[in-house]
């Protein structure tokens, strides 16, 4: 008897009196066939499939991944316990800063291997959220209230004064607008700490890391040295020269150095006023988080079978699952190899227009959340320390173990730094003189009419 061809459901060619069921449109299309037996599944387990490996078990899984990040975990931690030595060694230095320029010597001097990415690029975001949530067990908002309100002000003003004149005397001198960003958040903030923690959501550049860090070492440096000589020719209390000490200066070493040779009265007011900028680290990310995914556009869907956006070009490269040398920090957004100092904008006179072709916006490609997680984090250890709910042993040793793990983060970050890029941003360590200046400015001036 003739075989009589049938279309089943599906559209696909069948035939019902076939030996073997119809054959390939069986599979997938139970309804097709009616020889009884149960429908397969359209695709099986890799494990199900003749003559596939078995998928291994998850403690084999976990042993495998532990493996790939064992050799980049283990030479940061050599690296931190390094940078810690020497920081210790030499005062107003950071432990996260000497890490960080190990990571650029690393990789530009032809020492990084592709071993190491996997274990730096979990240092580089896991390690570094961790680090800046920890970070809000050091503030108590009781001691930073104690301060009064004329005080608070005028770390406020400086703060808020400083991060909004940064972005607009950025985008005049041709600083990228992710750049300029970064140089804002750390000179106006806390330093390499809050560099990295607005890394995480405006998808810059490692190598936009790079110069804002190095900027806040530069000039936060030089205070150590010029701030003590304008107090006294200012006539300044150790009040209020604490106070200025600690709404000016970027990172917390370096206020720590200023109050430990200016004395205890000093020491006491610059290191609180310092920790009350730190609090503005959450609202300050968090508005930009916002600002960011009202103006971003949602990531385009890929084109099948490619790793390549629809209406995209094959030299976009995707950098989540990327291997090479300068992804082992934390590069998590798409960008066009070849752009000078900020991947994905132009650096030209006057920067890029954000929100539009070629800003931090559409560079990023992804929705930034409203609250990243780690700010989240950041805020409840900072209520639970107010609270009093964290144990005083605990928060003696907190200092050391932030500083551990924010060092092992940048020192990731570090090795993403490509220094013949950086070396062509000379209008960046302008543009953070110029933010040091301002935020000097506008404090000393808060705390003379505060008295």
């Amino acid at each position: 008897m003739a075989f009589l061809p049938f279309t089943g459901p599906s559209g696909h060619l069948t035939d019902r009196h076939a030996p073997d069921g119809g054959g390939p449109a069986r599979r997938g299309q139970g309804a097709d066939s009616f020889t009884g037996a149960a429908p397969e599944p359209a695709t099986r387990p890799a494990g199900d499939v003749p003559g596939t490996a078995p998928r291994p078990g998850p403690v084999r899984r976990a042993a495998a991944e532990l493996g790939a990040l064992a050799p980049g975990l283990g030479l940061a931690a050599a690296v931190v316990a390094l940078s810690t030595a020497l920081s210790r060694a030499v005062p107003g230095t950071s432990a996260a800063v000497i890490a960080v320029a190990c990571g650029v010597a690393l990789t530009n001097l032809g020492g990084f291997h592709r071993s190491l990415r996997p274990g730096l690029r979990f240092a580089g975001r896991r390690l570094l959220r961790l680090a800046i949530v920890l970070l809000g067990l050091q503030i108590a908002l009781p001691e930073v209230l104690a301060l009064g309100w004329r005080a608070l002000m005028v770390i406020a003003a400086a703060t808020g004064g400083t991060f909004l004149a940064t972005r607009w005397i950025g985008g005049r001198m041709g600083v990228s607008p992710r750049r300029s960003l970064l140089i804002a958040t750390g000179v106006s903030v806390c330093g390499a700490a809050a560099v990295a923690a607005m890394h995480e959501v405006a998808g810059s550049d490692d190598d936009d890391v790079a110069s804002a860090v190095s900027v806040v070492v530069l000039y936060g440096s030089a205070t150590i040295v010029v701030l003590p000589l304008l107090a006294r020719l200012f006539g300044l209390t150790p009040h209020q020269f604490g106070v200025w000490a600690g709404a000016s200066v970027h990172e917390v070493a370096q206020v720590a150095a200023i109050g430990a040779t200016a004395g205890a009265g000093v020491l006491a007011s610059a290191v609180v006023a310092k920790l009350a900028r730190v609090v503005l680290l959450a609202p300050i990310v968090a508005l930009t988080s916002a600002a960011l995914r009202r103006g971003a556009a949602p990531r385009p869907p890929r084109a099948p079978g490619t790793g390549v956006p629809e209406g995209g070009v094959a030299g976009t490269v995707d950098t989540a699952d990327t291997g090479t040398a300068g992804t082992a920090g934390d590069r998590d957004t798409p960008y066009t190899p070849g752009t000078a100092g900020d991947r994905g904008t132009a650096d030209t006179p006057g920067g890029v227009a954000e929100g539009g072709t070629g800003s931090m916006v559409a560079g990023a490609g992804r929705r930034p959340p409203v609250m990243p997680l780690f700010v989240a984090g950041f805020l409840t250890m900072v209520i639970a320390r107010s609270m009093g709910l964290v144990p005083a042993e605990v928060t003696r040793a907190l200092p050391e173990v932030t500083g551990v793990l924010l060092a092992a983060a940048l020192f990731g970050l570090g090795t993403g730094v490509n220094l013949r890029e950086l070396a062509r941003g000379g209008r960046s360590l302008l543009l953070g003189g110029a933010a040091t200046a301002v935020i000097g400015v506008i404090s000393l001036l808060g705390v003379v009419i505060m008295g």
